[in-house]
């Protein structure tokens, strides 16, 4: 008999937000259990078992395990959602999709972590200017990249909820404007109005910005947890 599948995530994480993301808008039933990466509790030796890595997001679906938010996120969509739209195995979309799965993973997801590494495991009290300017450049090229509805076509897709999870965050963080980067402001504007979005990105960017200036004010490094990717 099969139980439902596990989700070990943290609420701050981006990586773990778009997975999340992911589990709603296929509706599925998840259980979804927090784990503080600031508390070290990926480090448990429990943990380590499941996921020799020590990373979050991580997928346990009656003994399958899978970490890393994208292969996540393809594996739920492919297995639970075949005629969802969230992906597909025509392999001109398919390879748009995958496209900006590693747009996100290398350029948007990197650059963020360029910057919050500093606070979280560094220890500084701001992000160098250098790491907030590649960063702004990695949205630049998500503005440039928006040439349909959404970041792989006209229709939403995993690709979405995985670049909005890190741009959601950047935007936090640099405080653009609608007038330098209107697309993508239409394009986070057209998937907050998604019935789960509110609820999975709400409190996942008030715990960010808590995190933010907190760790800002008092100059404190975390405990080098990974939230993965």
């Amino acid at each position: 008999m099969s139980s439902k599948p596990v989700l070990y995530t943290h609420t701050i994480s981006p990586a773990g937000r778009a997975v999340e993301l992911t589990v709603k808008a296929l509706n599925l039933d998840v259980d979804v259990r927090e784990m503080n990466v600031f508390k070290g509790q990926h480090m448990s030796d429990e943990f380590k078992k499941l996921n020799p890595v020590q990373t979050i997001p991580t997928l346990d679906d009656n003994g399958f395990v899978l970490w890393d938010s994208h292969a996540i996120m393809i594996y739920l969509a492919r297995r639970y959602g075949a005629d969802s739209g969230l992906y597909t195995d025509e392999y001109e979309q398919q390879a748009r999709i995958n496209a900006a799965l590693f747009f996100e993973s290398s350029i948007l997801f990197a650059r963020l972590r360029f910057c919050t590494d500093n606070l979280t495991v560094l220890g500084k009290s701001a992000i160098p200017e250098e790491n907030l300017q590649r960063a702004l450049e990695g949205l630049q090229r998500l503005e440039r990249m928006l040439q349909s509805e959404y970041v792989a076509g006209d229709q939403l897709t995993i690709a979405d909820l995985s670049c909005v999870s890190s741009v959601a965050t950047l935007h936090l963080m640099l405080k653009p404007s609608a007038e330098e980067f209107p697309k993508t402001f239409a394009w986070m504007e057209r998937l907050s109005k998604l019935p789960y979005y509110g609820e999975v990105m709400g409190r996942g960017l008030k715990a960010a910005g808590e995190l933010m200036q907190t760790l800002g004010s008092k100059n404190s490094g975390g405990s080098g947890g990974d939230d993965g990717n």
